[in-house]
């Protein structure tokens, strides 16, 4: 069965809140069809985002819950963020009504949105890894709101267009105004709009990006009305400033002292600000989903203080119990709701809310043609079969991206070694990327481990260029050492060894039975090379197979290896990349890992000569056709050329290695506002690490249609 996740910042059942509900909602709707895991944290409460449940797995419903500790949680520090960025929404008047022909957003550094963002809560260091490095199990993944960490780093995590789907809950409050929310939407292959009014308030921030409305399913059996021995109105929810509890507060006090009566304010869900200690104000605090239903049905005013609402539940819930509805029409969802059931009455200040209340209170008719026609509003429109059909359709739209996902087994069950990438290290100095650090051997230094993969040469290698090859790629051995397993005893077959740095390493920091494989044209060649480490003195003879990876078949038999590294090989190729992939897949072992690493294409240096006018293409080589790189990759491309021909991504991610060719200079400096949300995939390199199963071993060759211009005659094979 298909895997679907679900990415939410908080889930229990003791939880008041739309996203919360919403995403449980959407993991109900599924789990029919798709085998679905909720991903999310430990936390419970907004205020702090303490860690107050367990971390790891539980299953409710048939649906796998996996909460991850919260690492960034409430401080002094989200306090000050918060008020410098409504002090810079307020100087630079930002907002969508601010300036005529759409939104003005917040002048913020994307490092300072993503400071915000991150310290909001809750941020979970393992979440964000988890989603890195699993993306790939699933054939979609569904973020739920987009203001919390666990949406914005999640998506950040998750190729572009890929199999990320998005429903942002999106509200018309300041936060929506930081630009660095608009770039993690444009990742998803589609948005999930709730509704009309949320999908433009979308469009005004973040353009015109592929989505389509789904909704949201609401309970809309009628319960038997609460008798309570006086008329109330009822408000159901987070009592929260942001909700305008305040006003609601202050208008009702007001009302009640200008109309005497027994009218009462009745309020349940979670206090986040002091309810007002007034005779006719009650609040009963978290009540269950019949009495909340029960009490809807009874109340002779369903009341919507909020601003900002992306859908609003219980409005509908309300109206779904036939009763009308008084709401701020500040927000446009809810002027939509109201201007389309005719369902209910709005204000926009105390005059027009008592004279609305008053028209309510003083005709029944009034009170009961609203009700009838907000009922037949929801009935008609927000029917769960109605959600769920287009709830798949959207899941389904991620078929043309989803690869094999069979769970596997030995190697490739268990996450690469030192491979992560926490968004909480702080930035360098010099470096724009986001790069992990190093998975440095235990013990060693960088300095120390630099200096010996320096003073490593080959026979014949000119001693120079062979220094200068060490010093600057240095970084990129380290991480292709990290991505092979310290598992003791695997079979390790390197493609392409020489010049024998990661060689060395992986000989020096992994004790595994090493198999080596070059090709330096056609022709005999010795089978051996010798390899000095000046700093010890040692001297080591390699001894390696001489074949053509593209055009000929591999000298060893079916499932001969645990890993094969693939590395700095894919881009030299001429014609045809699947030939070797199929032949790795081949003598990989079910469970097997590959290890893959290319120059990415779209690196940040390669993003600044293009826009200096530059030539990105590699120059011809005096060593032959294979000297030069005849095409690069982006990682989007790896993703999909692996996952097409069945092998299974376990990470993917893009590292800079040599500062010297970062784009360090007054142009890149330039251009880092415009594509510093792209850290993640803008890095010099390329790495993956990706399994293979049984299953895999039947997946026919797929050469993707972007692959080609034209189709060589081998290629077609």
């Amino acid at each position: 069965m298909k895997k679907v996740a679900i990415v939410v910042q908080r889930c229990h059942e003791s939880i008041v809140g739309g996203s919360e509900s919403l995403a449980w909602q959407y993991a109900s709707l599924l789990s029919g069809a798709y085998e679905v895991d909720v991903l999310t944290t430990t936390a419970v409460d907004t205020a702090y985002w303490t860690n107050a449940l367990p971390a790891g797995m539980e299953t409710r419903a048939g649906i796998n819950i996996h909460r991850f500790h919260v690492d960034i949680g409430y401080s002094l520090y989200r306090g000050e963020l918060f008020e410098r960025m409504l002090e810079d929404f307020r100087k630079h008047r930002a907002g969508r009504r601010a300036r005529a022909g759409g939104a003005c957003h917040i002048p913020w550094s994307i490092p300072l949105q993503e400071e915000f963002i991150r310290h909001i809560g809750p941020y979970s260091q393992t979440l964000v890894r988890y989603i890195r490095e699993r993306w790939i199990d699933y054939h979609a993944i569904i973020f739920i709101t987009y203001l919390y960490p666990t949406a914005y780093f999640g998506l950040l995590e998750v190729p572009p267009r890929h199999h990320a789907l998005f429903a942002p809950t999106l509200h018309d409050e300041e936060p929506a105004y930081l630009s660095a929310y608009g770039h993690a939407a444009r990742r998803a292959r589609m948005l999930i709009w709730l509704s009309a009014g949320e999908r433009r308030l979308g469009q005004d921030l973040w353009g015109d990006l592929p989505g389509r409305i789904v909704g949201m399913s609401i309970d809309a059996e009628p319960r038997q009305p609460a008798r309570l021995d006086h008329p109330y109105l009822l408000y159901c929810g987070r009592i929260d400033p942001n909700k305008g509890c305040g006003t609601l507060f202050d208008y009702f006090t007001r009302f009640k002292a200008n109309h005497p009566s027994n009218l009462r304010l009745l309020l349940t869900g979670k206090d986040e600000m002091p309810v007002p200690a007034h005779p006719d104000i009650e609040f009963r605090g978290f009540v269950s989903a019949e009495e909340k239903f029960s009490l809807m049905a009874g109340a002779t005013v369903y009341m919507m203080p909020s601003g900002k609402e992306s859908f609003s539940i219980v409005t509908l819930e309300a109206m779904a119990q036939r009763t009308p509805v008084l709401a701020s029409s500040a927000c446009e969802v809810i002027v939509d709701h109201i201007a389309q059931s005719r369902g209910g009455l709005l204000y926009h200040d105390y005059e027009s809310f008592a004279a609305a209340l008053n028209r309510m209170l003083s005709d029944p008719k009034t009170r009961s043609d609203m009700g009838e026609r907000g009922r037949e509003y929801v009935v008609s429109r927000f029917r769960p079969e109605t959600v769920r059909a287009a709830l798949i359709e959207a899941v389904e739209s991620c078929s043309d991206m989803a690869g094999n996902t069979t769970a596997t087994d030995d190697l490739s069950s268990r996450p690469p070694q030192n491979v992560t990438r926490p968004a909480t290290e702080p930035p360098r100095s010099k470096r724009r990327d986001n790069s992990p650090p190093l998975p440095l051997p235990a013990g060693w230094t960088e300095e120390a481990l630099r200096d010996l993969v320096v003073s490593i040469l080959v026979e014949d290698g000119p001693p120079e260029e062979m220094r200068a090859y060490a010093n600057g790629d240095f970084r990129r051995f380290v991480y292709t050492l990290g991505l092979v397993p310290e598992t003791p005893g695997l079979s390790v077959l390197e493609l392409g060894a020489n010049p024998y740095f990661t060689t060395t390493l992986i000989q020096k920091f992994r004790d595994v039975r090493l198999h080596l494989a070059n090709f330096f044209g056609e022709g005999q060649r010795d089978r051996t090379q010798k390899v000095t480490i000046r700093q010890t003195g040692e001297a080591l003879t390699y001894t390696y197979e001489h074949f053509n990876i593209e055009r000929e078949v591999f000298p060893y038999a079916d499932d001969s290896f645990d890993v094969v590294l693939f590395c700095e090989i894919i881009e030299h190729l001429l014609f045809d990349p699947v030939h070797a992939l199929l032949e790795i897949k081949r003598v990989l072992k079910p469970g097997g890992l590959l290890v893959l690493t290319t120059p990415n294409v779209v690196r940040f240096d390669n993003v600044c000569k293009v826009v200096a006018g530059e030539n990105i293409y590699d120059p011809y080589s005096g060593y032959g056709p294979y000297g030069r790189h005849n095409r690069e990759y982006s990682s989007q491309e790896i993703g999909q050329l692996l996952t097409a021909n069945g092998f299974h991504i376990r990470a993917l991610f893009t590292a800079d290695v040599d500062e010297a060719r970062t784009g360090r200079d007054a142009a890149g400096a330039a251009l880092d506002h415009l594509v510093g949300h792209r850290r993640s995939d803008l890095g010099q390199y390329i790495f993956c690490q990706a399994a293979i199963n049984r299953d895999s071993k039947q997946v026919p060759p797929a050469r993707p249609a972007w692959l080609y211009r034209s189709f060589h005659n081998s290629a077609q094979q």
